[in-house]
């Protein structure tokens, strides 16, 4: 006697209930991973609890009357050594944690019958060959239910004849019998291969379902200076020196970084043909190759574990080409925007070049260092302003007077760190009205500079022209939404208001870039400390911050 007697009798079970699982349930289960992040009481309620109450009342409602009919004999030796209590009725209780028409009946088992449901878990895994369906055909989707439903049934038969041989209600209850199931299942199941068609299901499904084109911004990680995007190889030694950015590799490309280590922000872009045009602008180096998939479905390496999702190129085997671009790497501040589509084998080009990195990988001679006439305004791109902000410069007013024009009471100062640490409703005001700014000032050398966080006073026109009554006044603002905008004015006339990117005639912007999306904002300011003869500097910011003092401008 044993599981030898026993496998015959499940066997004959299996048809009649694999037949009412229903199909998407098991698909489900059986494409299921656990994720191991429940560790509430045993093992197969840690398993019942993380596989969701959804599935489970789906499953219990598909085969309780099934269930109440079956019967299947097991061998005493089987279940000879769980503890058998000594009365056979027991009233209901409620077990603590949120209980279902499943997981209660389940926690029940488990005080009344200590080791039963591992036995069923053990048993599951030994007859697991009994329900393997090598053959099984059609779609994913189909396949994995076939896998799924197969499962599921043994160990709804096995669950059935150990919880029933104990001869108690408790063991007898339906609902418990298919909560302890599920449970097993779900243990189980993840370490039973697929049937052998499944990886060419799950092939098929993922052609049909990528569509061209796509994008996303993933972040690539970043180790011994270089990230990839392979079918799964991790190169070591890899040779940069052909054009001093990307490299081919025997089944994807590799990209050399400024950064030693870590991530980096990435955009990536999967088209159906190659780019209506080659974008230069912005970027320190444009390099083009080709390499060959063997299989397709390159992935890029990066922080799939905070995104749960993967950064993947075609999932079909051939040529491809792909154009890398990257900024800032001499000063490992790398920012990276990658393009591929699949094209024929073609030699490499490189479109620009302008890092040093780059022509040191080469093996060219550098090019000279040069300082941008916007470098001294960098520091307010990883400053507290860098999302969104308006800064004005004042020439000719007090500070009082500046205050008055932006619409504040110069008598009526407010602590900066008492309205951060406002619940959000108080800061922003009224939610039906929107946000109130604040109007923080600082007066240096001949001028008054007054920053508003988040907020876009000074760019208006009227304002700022007011502000220029006695000399000169300029802002910028810039937002998140990618607004941006430089006014200036001057004796109480407007000269200028505007994107200097899109609208002509923005004063001592002659030399300034805009064109390139790098510092623009550092652009700007040196435009406004220009015309205004005194920019704002790192350590005024932190002057207005230790003051701690600003004012409320009217809605």
């Amino acid at each position: 006697m044993g599981i030898k007697d026993f496998a015959p009798l499940v066997s004959a079970a299996l048809p009649d209930i694999v037949a009412v699982v229903p199909e998407e349930p098991a698909a489900r289960l059986g494409r299921w991973e656990p994720k191991g992040s429940r560790q509430h009481g045993t093992r197969v309620q840690a398993a019942l609890d993380e596989i969701g109450n959804v599935l489970s009342e789906r499953l219990l409602g598909a085969l309780e009357l099934t269930v109440d009919r079956l019967a299947v004999d097991i061998p005493h030796d089987l279940v000879s050594g769980l503890t058998r209590p000594t009365v056979t009725r027991f009233s209901t209780m409620a077990i603590g944690g949120e209980q279902t028409a499943t997981k209660q009946p389940v926690a029940i088992v488990e005080q009344v019958h200590p080791g039963a449901t591992d036995l069923v878990v053990d048993l599951v895994e030994a007859l697991r060959d009994k329900a393997a369906v090598p053959d099984a055909t059609g779609d994913e989707a189909e396949i994995a239910a076939q896998h799924g439903a197969a499962h599921f049934a043994l160990a709804v038969i096995v669950s059935t004849a150990v919880l029933r041989s104990l001869g108690t209600a408790v063991g007898g209850e339906t609902s418990a019998i298919i909560g302890v199931a599920l449970g097993a299942a779900a243990i189980v199941l993840p370490t039973v291969p697929k049937p052998r068609g499944y990886a060419a299901a799950v092939l098929a499904k993922r052609r049909a379902e990528y569509l061209l084109p796509r994008s996303w911004s993933p972040s690539a990680a970043v180790t011994d200076h270089q990230f990839r995007i392979t079918e799964g190889s991790a190169p070591a030694n890899v040779d940069f020196s052909g054009n001093g950015l990307v490299a081919a590799v025997e089944d994807g490309v590799v990209v050399r970084t400024g950064v030693a280590a870590g991530h980096v922000p990435t955009t990536m872009r999967v088209l159906a043909g190659p780019p209506d045009e080659i974008d230069l602008n912005g970027w320190d180096e444009v390099v083009e190759i080709s390499w060959t998939a063997p299989e397709g479905g390159a992935v890029l390496h990066g922080d799939t574990a905070r995104h749960n999702r993967r950064w993947e190129l075609p999932p079909w085997p051939g040529d491809y080409r792909v154009r890398v671009h990257v900024t800032g790497r001499d000063d490992a501040e790398d920012s990276y925007h990658v393009v591929v589509w699949q094209a024929p084998a073609a030699p490499g080009v490189v479109h620009k070049k302008t890092d040093r990195l780059g022509h040191r990988l080469r093996g060219e001679p550098e090019p000279p260092l040069v300082i941008p006439p916007d470098a001294e305004h960098w520091w307010i791109e990883k400053s507290s302003l860098s999302e969104a902000a308006t800064i004005t410069v004042v020439h000719g007013l007090t500070p009082s007077e500046v205050i008055s024009t932006f619409g504040g009471d110069p008598a009526a100062p407010v602590s900066i760190k008492s309205i951060a640490e406002r619940p959000a409703w108080e800061r922003h005001g009224d939610p039906r009205y929107g946000y109130v700014p604040l109007l923080a000032v600082l007066a240096v050398d001949d001028v008054v500079l007054a920053v508003e966080e988040n907020g876009f006073q000074g760019a208006d026109n009227d304002t700022l022209t007011a502000l220029s009554r006695n000399g000169k006044a300029a802002s910028l603002y810039w937002n998140v939404n990618g607004n941006f905008q430089l006014t200036v004015a001057e004796r109480g006339e407007p000269l200028f208001a505007g994107n200097p990117r899109h609208e002509p005639g923005a004063p001592h912007t002659e030399d300034l870039d805009f064109d390139d999306f790098r510092h623009r904002k550092a652009k700007g300011l040196t435009a406004v400390a220009r015309f205004t003869g005194r920019g704002i500097t790192a350590d005024d910011l932190a002057a207005i911050y230790a003051a701690d003092q600003a004012y409320v401008l009217k809605g």
